[in-house]
Formats: C-alpha cells, sequence, structure tokens
C-alpha cells in the first residue's frame, strides 16, 4: 500500500522532504528512518467508507524523529490527544485538523511492523475480517481489539502486505 499525501505544491513539498534527509525514488519518497509515501498536488480524497482507506498511522521506534521529519518535511504537527495517558501517540495535524497519526510502536510490535505508513481500512466487523483473512492464508498481527478510535485488528495478506482494519467509534453526540 502507498500513502499519498496531498500537497499544495508537490515540488516544494519534495524540496522540504529532501532538507529533511528523505531520498527519492521516482515518485517514491523515502524518508530517514524507513517509510515511505508520495505527494500529490490537487490529490483528490478518497471519500471514508466500508472497505476504502479510512485514516494513516505512521508507525515509528522513534517518535521523536518522526514528529520532526513530519514536521520539516510536511508541515504536519504532531499533537498528543486530549486524555491521552502519554505522548506514545499523536495526531498529525495540517492546518490545526487531524490528518493522520503516529504512533510509538511498544518493543512486541517493533518486532512486527516496520517503520513506515500503515493505512487503515474501514469495515463493519474486524473480527470478521481477520477470521477471513487468516482462512486464505493470510496472519493475524494484533488480534482484534477496542481503541479509542473504534475497534481495529492488524493483518498482514499472504504475500506480506500489512493493512489495518477499523470499525470507526460512534462520533460524539
Amino acid at each position: 500500500w502507498w500513502t499519498v499525501l496531498a500537497a499544495g505544491d508537490d515540488e516544494a513539498g519534495r524540496a522540504a522532504a529532501g532538507r529533511a534527509g528523505a531520498r527519492f525514488d521516482g515518485d517514491d519518497v523515502h524518508d530517514p528512518l524507513g517509510g515511505s509515501f508520495r505527494l500529490r498536488a490537487g490529490a483528490d480524497l478518497v471519500a471514508p467508507g466500508p472497505g476504502r482507506p479510512s485514516w494513516y498511522e505512521y508507525m515509528t521506534a522513534a517518535p521523536a524523529a518522526a514528529d520532526r521529519i513530519h514536521a520539516d518535511a510536511l508541515g504536519l504537527r504532531a499533537s498528543t490527544p486530549p486524555g491521552a495517558p502519554d505522548d506514545s501517540y499523536a495526531l498529525l495535524l495540517a492546518a490545526g485538523r487531524p490528518v493522520a497519526g503516529r504512533l510509538a510502536l511498544p518493543p512486541p510490535l517493533a518486532g512486527l511492523l516496520p517503520t513506515g505508513w500503515m493505512v487503515y481500512f474501514a469495515v463493519a466487523d474486524p473480527d470478521d475480517v481477520a477470521g477471513r483473512v487468516q482462512g486464505l492464508g493470510g496472519r493475524l498481527l494484533v488480534p482484534p481489539r477496542d481503541v479509542a478510535t473504534g475497534r481495529i485488528a492488524a493483518l498482514a495478506g499472504p504475500a506480506g502486505a500489512l493493512l489495518t482494519v477499523i470499525r470507526p467509534a460512534p462520533a460524539p453526540a
């Protein structure tokens, strides 16, 4: 899966990423921690819905370095959500609005998940999807569980592609 980030000016974005230590391979931007993404000026947002990407998180064992790279290269400001017990999770904000997240990988997950962007697909039932993926030869990396943003499960397909499924929590009334 490729994370494609909207950019007002993709050349300016690539220049900022380069100053932050990124290297380039065609359209691919590789940050110095090991994550990769693409920039697109005028990229259309995918409307959220079942089976569609609904969220992106940068997974890393070096959260402070990741926050600096995202600020310098993409203009994203890391902000710990209100009520969070620590700064292991941060929202990445653009113009004050959450556009992605950053998760400091705890040791058990750091051995399973590589540094980089994780795509979250919206589903009605993460438990059912986790069972079906395993039945089709995939692997369950993180069993279905409830988190602040909904119910999730992290999976790897038979060829190794990583993804997370989420049933988003209902919006507060």
